[in-house]
């Protein structure tokens, strides 16, 4: 589409000539022709060069002011649109990021109601029994090694 446009700009551009009014000399030493004449029917003109008619000159300007506004909506619409992309992208991201938490958050409450379910299922004789086979065990590794050294 980029192409479209600015081939057409180019063609219209070459098409159509421009007409340029200066108060100075772009470049010093070089001296422009910027005469305006009017000229009446059949009347020679006083200088070499394109003329135009008042008509002709307020089409060419018409055309230009066309074009220029034409890029300017086309280059509105072009961020209308990025912008809402951006948008959609932002909306999505932050979507994504809430179900990320939720799903860490339940992940976390069910960690939670196991550990706690562990906690409570355990009965009270356990850990007396566990402390006392720690014990028993300790006890007899400690004796079986002292007997196996002295031997």
């Amino acid at each position: 589409m980029k192409k479209i446009i600015s081939s057409l700009l180019c063609f219209s551009l070459m098409a159509n000539p421009l007409v340029a009014i200066a108060e100075e000399p772009a470049v010093e030493g070089v001296t422009l022709d910027l005469r305006i004449t009017e000229l009446a029917l059949g009347e020679k003109a006083p200088f070499a060069g394109i003329l135009l008619t008042p008509d002709s000159l307020t089409k060419i300007e018409n055309d230009n002011k066309l074009k220029i506004l034409f890029l300017e909506n086309q280059h509105s619409f072009d961020l209308q649109r990025l912008q809402l992309r951006l948008d959609a992208e932002t909306a999505l991201r932050s979507s994504e990021r809430q179900l990320h938490e939720d799903i860490f958050q339940s992940q976390l409450k069910r960690i939670e109601s196991l550990e706690e379910l562990a906690i409570n299922k355990r009965p009270d004789w356990v850990l007396p029994v566990a402390i006392l086979t720690s014990f028993v065990v300790g006890a007899g590794v400690t004796v079986s090694i002292t007997y196996a050294v002295n031997q």
